[in-house]
Order: structure tokens, then sequence, then C-alpha cells
């Protein structure tokens, strides 16, 4: 009787094991991921080895909206990542003149820029360019060392895979990404 009992247990905790290690690939895959920062393009928001998860739901082009942070496949080396500021959404001209962006013609207001706006001016010009559906331009908030569109390109929206919303590590600065 304890041999059945002990194999009808065994049966159920591998059961729930495997129920749980398919949850957690589901909400891994498709939900949340959490996503190691590299480097210091995004400071000050975002610094070199913080950590931060990601959402993964929604990621469409209507859900996608100039300033989000996203993390994205890089469109010269996909098998790197790169986390990014939305700033030139398809359908709309991008120019950057004197170090300022210029989307359709009129300057971006870049709300967070005033803590640091000289690492905000991006060195050199870009002549217009015009984004094509289903395309982004992304940039780093330090623009003066930022790998982004600038030197990549545009970014595919099928490239994009999770927006940034929480901050976990390091511990001092936990919260919501904004």
């Amino acid at each position: 009787m304890a041999a059945k009992s002990l194999k009808h247990f065994f049966k159920y905790v591998v059961i729930d094991i495997l129920l749980a290690a398919l949850i957690s690939f589901f909400l891994i895959n498709y939900v949340v991921s959490a996503y190691k920062v590299d480097g210091g393009s995004m400071e000050p928001l975002l610094r070199d080895q913080e950590r931060i998860l990601i959402s993964k739901l929604g990621i469409n082009k209507d859900h996608l909206r100039r300033f989000d942070i996203v993390v994205l496949f890089r469109p010269d080396e996909p098998d790197k990542s790169l986390v990014k500021r939305i700033i030139g959404l398809p359908e709309e001209i991008i120019e950057i003149r004197a170090g300022e962006v210029y989307i359709n013609d009129k300057p971006l207001k870049q709300p967070w820029q005033s803590d640091n706006p000289e690492a905000m001016r991006a060195p050199g010009d870009m002549k217009a360019l015009l984004i094509p559906h289903g395309m982004f331009f992304v940039m780093g908030d330090n623009r003066r060392i930022s790998l982004d569109s600038r030197q990549f390109g545009l970014v595919p929206q099928k490239y994009i895979f999770g927006k940034a919303f929480f901050r976990y590590w390091p511990f001092a600065a936990i919260g919501k990404i904004e």
C-alpha cells in the first residue's frame, strides 16, 4: 500500500513540476522577461549593468509610441540586443540638424533632456529620412556614445521584442521606468 501511495505522490509531483515549467516558459517567452542593460547609452535613465523587466505583450505598431524604452535586436547583428528609446515613428520624416532632432521639420521636444542637455545633442547632422511603414528610428539618451539608428539604420517592428517598464536592480533605484 505504501509503495502505491508513494508512486501516486511522485506522479503528482512530476506533473506539478512540468506544469510549473510550462507556465514559466510561457511567461518568460510571451509575457515578461528580465533584461540586463549593457553600456551607458541610456544614461542617466538606465545605467550599465542595471536589471530591468520588459513586457512582451502588445509589441506591435499600434502599441509602440514615441519615447517608449524598448529592447530590440540590432538590425545589422540580429543575435545582439540593445535597449533604446523610440524617437521616429513610421511615415514620419526625421532629420538631425546641429545636434537637434527634427520630426516632420519641427524640433522634437524631449522632456527628459533637462538633466543633461549636452548629452542629448546628437553629434553631427543627418539628412532628412522618411521612415517607411513598419520601421522605427531609435536612439539612446546619451547620444554622444549611443550606437543606434544613426549607425545601424531603421529597426523593423518585428525586431522590437519588449518594452521596459520596471527596474529591479540595483535595489536603491528600484521602481517604474518612465
